[in-house]
């Protein structure tokens, strides 16, 4: 049974047991600096890195498998992101990279931002393997310009990128966490994989759109 919950994911995840979760896939925000993606929420941390490694932590407390951690480099989080890898290095297991096909250009002679990392981390130590012989550690997706809710959340993940991962790494039946559930796409891509879902939503904006995709859900997003 899909459980969602309206709450602060820093408060709500410490409530979990350990090793409650078989995998864990989320996004957390991304650090921008402005409000150019979000209508309900503001995108400005003064302690981005400790916000980020106290997630990661707890992530992988409450998972007994792997943790699939989506960010982005930009030019206000770089530096937070780059120490991150070190912070943990132990537990990162492999790096998944996901390339957009149709990036927004960059202004001027500036390098167009074209890909995100998935960090895969666990406390087992051990390598990632794929459902699949050559899964490869790179996906593509065009960037989600169908997104039906840019009005009021302009950053959904692409359903293919969730897709990718569960699909890849995951198995039906599994209990899958996302701490950051934005509008509800893992959600509702754990439910096209007959996967058991728990979301955090921060944002009862966010929170009722997901509520009303997953109870709407009635077909699979096409391949």
């Amino acid at each position: 049974m899909d459980n969602l919950i309206l709450g602060d994911s820093t408060v709500v995840i410490k409530t979990f047991e350990n090793e409650q979760f078989d995998t864990v896939f989320t996004s957390p925000p991304y650090n921008r600096k402005r409000d150019d993606k979000y209508a309900s929420f503001t995108d400005i941390y003064d302690d981005y890195f400790d916000f980020l490694v106290e997630s990661i932590e707890q992530c992988l407390r409450v998972c007994k498998g792997n943790v699939f951690y989506n960010v982005q480099k930009n030019f206000y989080n770089r530096v937070e992101l780059y120490k991150l890898f070190g912070h943990f290095a132990e537990q990162i297991i492999e790096t998944i990279i996901w390339n957009k096909s149709n990036p927004t250009p960059a202004g001027g002679d500036a390098v167009t931002n074209a890909y995100e990392y998935v960090l895969v981390l666990s406390n087992n130590n051990t390598a990632l393997k794929g459902n699949d012989t050559y899964t490869k550690n790179h996906f593509c997706t065009p960037v989600y310009s169908e997104n039906p809710y840019k009005e009021q959340h302009r950053a959904v993940m692409h359903p293919r990128a969730v897709e990718f991962i569960l699909r890849s790494f995951c198995h039906p039946n599994q209990n899958v966490l996302d701490p950051f559930m934005g509008t509800g796409t893992t959600g509702v891509v754990c439910k096209q994989f007959g996967m058991k879902f728990t979301g955090i939503e921060l944002v009862e904006e966010y929170y009722n759109i997901s509520k009303q995709q997953m109870s709407s859900y009635t077909q699979p997003f096409l391949l």
